[in-house]
């Protein structure tokens, strides 16, 4: 989502600038002049909320250089320089130091910008885009880009990718067959491809389990824990052993839905007549409130499981 014109403007003029054009999309860079110094340049509405677009021709044109500097580089090879780097200066040449600021135009993209000679010089020698738009554009992903990664984990994607890494795509796994819509940015974080193959803890349609753990040192006489979990792995399980608790029961149910219903069952059944206080941090997931006093007893799981499939 973007500003609209109105709003995007006093924005711009907030950073003491003024907008010379606006971009064709709310994602897409637009044309300011620096008010100060009239250096011209494109930036985004993703770089000015994030508080990131710093003048450069204001930052590198305050400093001064010793007297013996000034002119080691003439206009003529600034010319030079600019021809090669697929450049047009936007404001007349003079005779200058290597970190004075330039204010350019891309002849490929059009982009405006500022840099240093020194900072364009490199690009050229290093083979680099010394134009910032072209060269970020390389490592923007497209369609392409974002399908091929897609297919490399599993999943078929059924959507466009619109340049918008935060939206979610719809896309299909190819191993099972479930639907999953998931970001760009998430697929890059790590997260699981397919909810179903790769993140069964995830999944609130996979199989969970409900366990029943006693933890004998807390309260007068011990206390009871009723927990859900997937079936992954015994991670939580083996983290109540670890802080003392014991695995007494566990059940598993069709899916995290009917294992949270039988979770409120056992709670509703112990808690009123034996409820217990203590601070969550003693449980190594927290759960206090999952937890009653040991003399009232404890359910058989999976008799209430039946219960509550008839």
């Amino acid at each position: 989502m973007g500003f609209c014109d109105a709003c995007l403007t006093g924005l711009v003029q907030a950073c003491d600038a003024t907008v010379v054009r606006l971009g064709d999309g709310p994602r897409d860079r637009f044309r300011t002049r620096h008010n100060p110094c009239g250096a011209v340049v494109d930036v985004s509405l993703a770089m000015l909320r994030r508080g990131g677009w710093v003048c450069q021709m204001c930052k590198h044109g305050g400093w001064s250089w010793h007297s013996g500097w000034s002119g080691d580089w003439p206009v003529a090879r600034q010319e030079q320089l600019f021809a090669a780097a697929g450049l047009r200066p936007l404001q007349p040449l003079g005779d200058a130091h290597r970190s004075d600021p330039v204010n350019v135009e891309c002849i490929e993209c059009g982009g405006a910008q500022v840099d240093t000679l020194r900072g364009f010089s490199e690009g050229v020698r290093l083979s680099w885009l010394p134009c910032h738009h072209c060269n970020t554009a390389r490592f923007r992903p497209t369609t392409a880009t974002v399908a091929a990664r897609f297919e490399a984990l599993g999943l078929q994607l059924l959507d466009e990718f619109d340049g918008d890494p935060g939206r979610p795509l719809q896309a299909v796994c190819r191993r099972c067959g479930a639907p999953r819509a998931v970001a760009w940015t998430a697929i890059c974080s790590g997260t699981p491809p397919c909810l179903r193959c790769d993140g069964a803890r995830l999944d609130p349609d996979a199989p969970h389990r409900v366990y029943l753990v006693h933890f004998p040192y807390l309260g007068d006489v011990g206390v009871y824990k009723v927990g859900i979990t997937h079936c992954a792995d015994d991670g939580r399980l083996n983290a109540h052993r670890r802080a003392g608790g014991v695995v007494l029961h566990t059940v598993q149910v069709r899916d995290r839905a009917t294992a949270l219903v039988l979770e409120r069952h056992v709670l509703e059944r112990y808690l009123p007549a034996a409820a217990v206080s203590f601070p969550s941090e003693l449980l190594p997931h927290g759960g206090a409130t999952e937890c009653w006093s040991a003399h009232a007893g404890y359910p058989d799981l999976a008799h209430a499981a039946d219960g509550l499939a008839r």
